[in-house]
């Protein structure tokens, strides 16, 4: 579109106005033909320059390159310094804003979309199909019966402790009833071995039979022996002091000076204050003071009268008073019957033994093999053996003793 103007106004460039005759005179007919050859043509030349110049000021033609108006202007007719002269006296024109050429959108991209979502809801839904029906086929029946099994094993396990503790209150209820008969064991009874001890080195005695340690000595024990020593030792008939008691306990024991040993006078002391045995009798100190009174605890020992037997242990006794006593014989024959018995045991092993050839002689036989212990008992189940098949042929009738039925007392 600005090319087409451009020669339109080119071609207005190379036509004069129409109408405009200059205005000159002339004297001579030559001069009058140079004037009328030069000045129109100076016309035109100012003319042409005008028009380039009001050409060259359109708007149409201002943004163009600078290179192309040269190049136009001189295909007009015009010279180098007139080109120079009309670019030079152009302004500087703003620059023209290039037209907006977006590029052509590509092609969209929602069907590809579209389908890939498609694509990955199908894979989707076909997987968990899939994992749906594995669950169901295979997965759900075996915890199923998981489940069913450990809630009928939990239900068992309940009605097994239901009647386990069902069966431990009424055993409970027969025990109690049971211990009520029982007699009661006494919390401080002595042991058979240190029962019949009577004094400290009696029971220095029995200790040093077994072992060195004093703790195995049962406080009530020793505490009786040290009264009755403190007592024979004394002139005067009259019970101990705690302090004489331990005193003597110390002078006889040096053990108890230790540290363990301290601990063991605790014990000392704990039975001899608990156990109903030993009685105690306060008194005030014969040595008094002014602003203070002494108060002093003897001690005594009172054996308790053994308990009286339970209803039970009545029975037992009235059984045992009843049932038949058997006699034994003392026979002079006995020692000759075991020697014979021996005999046969020792002549069934020899019987019995297997064969020996010679060259077992020399350690190579098949029993070398076994061990030690594997040849005692097989000794052993080869006598037994003689015994059984012998010993009838030489044992002696036993006499049978009568029997005499005695009536029950009730």
């Amino acid at each position: 579109m600005s090319d087409s103007k451009t020669k339109r106004e080119g071609t207005s460039l190379e036509k004069p106005h129409e109408g405009t005759t200059p205005s000159l005179h002339l004297s001579t007919p030559q001069e009058a033909s140079n004037v009328q050859v030069t000045v129109p043509a100076q016309l035109d030349r100012a003319e042409l320059i005008a028009r380039a110049r009001s050409f060259l000021a359109s708007p149409q033609v201002a943004h163009q390159d600078l290179l192309a108006k040269r190049s136009f202007l001189v295909e007009k007719g015009l010279n180098g310094g007139e080109i120079n002269t009309l670019l030079g006296g152009i302004p500087p024109s703003i620059p023209m804003i290039p037209p907006r050429n977006y590029p052509q959108p590509g092609p969209s991209n929602l069907p590809n979309l579209l389908l890939g979502i498609f694509r990955m809801t199908s894979w989707i839904t076909g997987g968990t199909a899939i994992l749906i029906f594995i669950y169901w086929r295979f997965l759900l029946p075996r915890i199923s019966k998981t489940y069913f099994a450990r809630r009928s094993l939990r239900s068992h396990y309940n009605a097994l402790l239901q009647k386990m503790t069902t069966s431990l209150a009424a055993f409970k209820e027969s025990q109690a009833e049971s211990y009520s008969v029982l007699p009661r064991t006494e919390p401080y009874r002595e042991p058979e071995q240190y029962s019949t001890c009577q004094t400290v080195d009696d029971v220095l005695k029995v200790l040093n039979e077994k072992e060195a340690d004093f703790r195995g000595i049962p406080p009530v024990t020793l505490m009786r022996t040290a009264i009755a020593d403190t007592r024979q030792e004394s002139d005067q008939d009259q019970p101990r002091t705690t302090e004489e008691l331990f005193q003597y306990l110390e002078a006889k024991i040096p053990w108890l000076t230790s540290e363990s040993g301290k601990a063991y006078e605790q014990t000392l002391w704990e039975a001899l204050t608990s156990c109903p045995v030993f009685t105690r009798t306060s008194e005030l100190s014969p040595e008094r003071r002014a602003d203070e009174t002494t108060i002093i605890t003897r001690w005594s020992y009172q054996p308790r009268d053994p308990p009286e037997p339970s209803q039970l242990q009545k029975s037992f006794i009235q059984l045992s008073h009843s049932l038949p006593r058997t006699q034994t014989q003392s026979n002079r024959n006995n020692h000759t019957l075991e020697a014979l018995s021996e005999l046969t045991g020792y002549i069934s092993t020899q019987t019995y033994l297997p064969y020996r050839s010679l060259s077992n002689v020399g350690g190579f036989s098949s029993s070398s093999l076994l061990s030690p212990a594997e040849e005692e008992l097989r000794r052993e189940i080869r006598a037994l053996k003689g015994l059984v098949l012998n010993r009838r042929s030489f044992m002696a009738s036993l006499p049978r003793s009568m029997t005499v039925q005695q009536p029950i007392v009730e």
